[in-house]
C-alpha cells in the first residue's frame, strides 16, 4: 500500500468512497478531512474496492475507517490487518470505526479474542433532526426560540442574513481571525491551532470545497458565519464551522437556524459533529437535544 498526502482536488473521488454506504460520521465529508488534515498528518490509499485515510508518522500511522461497500468490510479489513502485520511489522490499532463497521468485523472469526473495542465518548458526533432545530418548534425548544426572537427584536432593521460564496471570503476571513482574538479556549487535545490552519485552508482554496455558507450582517458588518456540506445520499446537512460575535445575544442560536432553513431545505438530519471532549462545547450541544450520537470506536490488537 502506498500512502500519499491529500491535494485539493480530491473531493470528488473521496466523496465517491464514502457513498458507497451510508456513513453518518463527519470524517466521511471531504472537507473535515482537509480541514483537519495537519492535525493528524492524513493521508490515505485507495483502490477499486475502497479508500483508507491513516494518521502520519508522527501521530502513530494508525488506519481509520476505511470506506467501502458493507458487504467487502470484513474483507477490507482482513486485507489492512495483513498489511499492518505482515508488511509493516505492527499491530492493527484502527480508529474512528462506526457501529455498522463494528458489527461487520466482529463477525470475524477470532477478532474479539484478538481486539480490544473502545468507545470512544470525545468523538462522537451530534445527529438532530433537521425540522426541529429550522422550525424550533415545542417545549424542547422554547428557550431557543426566545434567544432568537429576542435578538430579532432587538436589532430589527439592523441585521440581515445572506448567503455567501468565494466573494465573500475576505470578510469571512476577517471576521473569523477577529473573532479568534475574542475568545478563550478550552484546549483538551491540543488541537485548536492546527483546526485554524485548516480552517484558512478551505478560506484559501474555497473554489475547490463542495460547500454552502452563510451569515449574519448587523449595521452593515459581517457579525457571524457557518459552513457547511450536504450528503444527499443520507439527506444529512454537516456544520463544520459556525462562529458569531459573542457579545451579540442569540446571534448564535439565529444563525444555527437560518443557515440550516437557506442552505439546507432538504436536509432530515443534522451533524453538528463532535465536542472533542471541551465541556463548554459539550454543554451547548447537547442543549440542542441531538435524536441520537455516531458512535465512534477505536480498535487494539493485542
Amino acid at each position: 500500500m502506498e500512502f500519499k498526502k491529500f491535494s485539493i482536488t480530491d473531493g470528488t473521488k473521496f466523496q465517491s468512497y464514502a457513498n458507497l454506504r451510508p456513513v453518518y460520521l463527519s470524517e466521511r465529508q471531504f472537507v473535515n478531512q482537509y480541514i483537519w488534515q495537519d492535525y493528524y498528518d492524513t493521508q490515505y490509499y485507495c483502490n477499486d474496492t475502497f479508500l483508507m485515510c491513516v494518521t502520519g508518522e508522527k501521530k502513530g500511522f494508525f488506519p481509520m475507517m476505511p470506506l467501502c461497500k458493507e458487504e467487502d468490510i470484513p474483507m477490507v479489513f482482513s486485507m489492512v490487518k495483513e498489511h499492518w502485520n505482515k508488511v509493516l511489522n505492527k499491530p492493527l490499532n484502527m480508529y474512528l470505526i462506526d457501529q455498522t463497521f463494528l458489527e461487520a468485523i466482529k463477525t470475524i472469526p477470532g477478532f474479539e479474542e484478538e481486539f480490544k473495542v473502545v468507545d470512544d465518548r470525545d468523538s462522537y458526533d451530534y445527529i438532530y433532526d433537521a425540522e426541529k432545530l429550522k422550525t424550533l418548534s415545542g417545549k424542547t425548544y422554547h428557550k431557543k426560540k426566545n434567544h432568537v426572537n429576542s435578538f430579532m427584536k432587538k436589532y430589527e432593521g439592523h441585521y440581515e442574513y445572506k448567503v455567501l460564496d468565494c466573494s465573500n471570503i475576505k470578510e469571512i476571513e476577517d471576521f473569523h481571525d477577529k473573532w479568534l482574538e475574542n475568545r478563550d479556549y478550552e484546549d483538551k487535545h491540543n488541537s485548536i491551532r492546527s483546526e485554524e490552519d485548516g480552517i484558512h485552508n478551505i478560506f484559501r482554496n474555497c473554489g475547490y470545497f463542495n460547500t454552502r455558507m452563510g451569515g449574519v450582517y448587523v449595521d452593515g458588518k459581517l457579525q457571524a458565519y457557518s459552513i457547511g456540506s450536504y450528503a444527499p445520499d443520507i439527506k444529512c446537512a454537516f456544520i463544520h464551522i459556525e462562529k458569531a460575535n459573542i457579545n451579540i445575544p442569540g446571534l448564535y442560536n439565529y444563525i444555527n437556524q437560518q443557515f440550516l432553513v437557506h442552505s439546507f431545505p432538504d436536509a432530515q438530519i443534522v451533524n453538528r459533529e463532535d465536542d472533542l471532549g471541551q465541556e463548554g462545547l459539550r454543554k451547548a450541544k447537547l442543549s440542542y437535544k441531538p435524536i441520537r450520537f455516531e458512535t465512534k470506536y477505536h480498535i487494539y490488537q493485542k
